[in-house]
């Protein structure tokens, strides 16, 4: 099966808008790009409807043909940890569930793209992890983090948690959604650079997702 699980070091730290720009530069080279967040809490209630927000910037930037419910099945109101929200809101959901909603329907010719909830080791249902979900799936890892103080560091512990489940790295994205003194003075890129064998990237808001970050992807 080809795809990414984009995973990150935190929540908030940009991965859906990596996801989302991830999904519209293989949307140029005609790939089918099948977008999944199979749970996404904080979503808002709108006539009687829970929309998911970040799943809904997926499924937009992918232009894919699946619908919302088949994007993100499962969705709470509190912005919370998924296990949590489920629990408050009466419902149980299961590692097998999650697996099985990002697989659903999805062909040899398609391109999975999926996006956790919050970080790699950050509870997503029942007795499961993100991690337990990237290993189910058996995708190739997109890591995320904030370009800011500490990048370093939990760049680092993450990638050690990924490779400890034997799961491939494609890349490391440091997110820059600012131009605080800390990002004129410091340079993360450079740091995980030396200290992995894995490429990094730095990704404004302002910018596209690098070439070279594609090809890596479609290889």
């Amino acid at each position: 099966m080809k795809g990414l699980f984009i995973t990150g070091t935190d929540t908030d730290v940009g991965k859906t808008y990596i996801a989302c720009q991830i999904a519209s530069e293989l949307n140029k080279r005609n790939i089918n790009v099948i977008p999944r967040k199979p749970v996404e809490t904080g979503c808002k209630l709108i006539n009687n409807i829970l929309l998911p927000d970040d799943a809904n910037l997926l499924l937009k930037a992918s232009q894919s043909s699946s619908s919302l419910d088949d994007v993100c099945p499962y969705r709470f109101t509190q912005a919370i940890s998924p296990t949590v929200a489920a629990k408050l809101s009466g419902e149980s959901i299961s590692l097998k569930q999650l697996s099985f909603a990002c697989t659903n329907n999805i062909s040899d010719t398609d391109f999975l793209l999926v996006e956790g909830a919050g970080g790699f080791y950050s509870p997503i249902c029942d007795n499961a992890l993100n991690s337990d979900l990237a290993i189910e799936l058996q995708l190739p890892i997109i890591l995320v983090t904030d370009d800011r103080v500490g990048a370093v560091n939990q760049a680092l512990l993450t990638i050690n948690a990924i490779e400890n489940s034997n799961l491939s790295i494609t890349g490391i994205l440091l997110s820059s959604t600012n131009n605080d003194s800390f990002n004129k003075l410091a340079d993360n890129t450079s740091e995980l650079s030396r200290l992995t064998n894995y490429p990094v990237y730095k990704v404004s808001h302002n910018h596209t997702i690098p070439v070279d970050l594609i090809e890596r992807i479609l290889r």
